[in-house]
């Protein structure tokens, strides 16, 4: 008797751990056309961090803004400056600093969140706009001249992805 409540008790817990695996969360990050046709997709787990940069149009100096996927929002954590003119940020955000080094003026904080960026991306020309993530430069100038992505992070159960074909 005693081993029969074990084994239903065993297998109680591993249907409800396979219902926690199939209902947990996981994130992706999503690059689309403004079409709406997705041109980039990657699996990331919270507080995955990621790069955009672009040259300056008038400082013709480059401004990198980092940010992380957090709970199926994107988060702007930081962004790096060379210079204070043009429009861009010479003070720390409300919540925020702002740090001067040798190479980079960073402006950190802020708490800025995101459901979407909406990201203009220039030419070989103007902007060099430049997604830098895992390590790897995807040169979106290149990819995309002229055109503007949508970016933005997505919050799915694995059971969700299985469903709508994601793997």
């Amino acid at each position: 008797m005693k081993k029969t409540f074990f084994k239903r008790i065993l297998v109680v817990f591993l249907l409800l751990f396979l219902l926690y695996l199939l209902a947990a969360p996981s994130y992706l990050l999503k690059i689309s056309l403004d079409r709406g046709e997705d041109v980039f997709c990657k699996d990331v787990p919270p507080g995955f961090p990621f790069i955009l940069r672009f040259i300056h149009s008038v400082e013709q100096t480059p401004v990198e803004g980092e940010y992380m996927v957090m709970g199926g929002r994107i988060r702007q954590w930081e962004e790096r400056i060379r210079s204070h003119n043009a429009g861009l940020p010479a003070a720390a955000p409300e919540n925020g600093r702002f740090i001067p080094g040798k190479d980079w003026m960073t402006v950190q904080g802020g708490g800025a969140f995101f459901l979407s960026i909406r990201y203009r991306v220039g030419d070989s020309s103007s902007g060099r706009n430049i997604l830098i993530i895992d390590g790897e430069e995807l040169e979106l100038f290149r990819l995309f001249p002229g055109r503007v992505l949508l970016i933005r992070a997505e919050r799915m159960s694995i059971a969700g992805r299985l469903l709508s074909g994601f793997f």
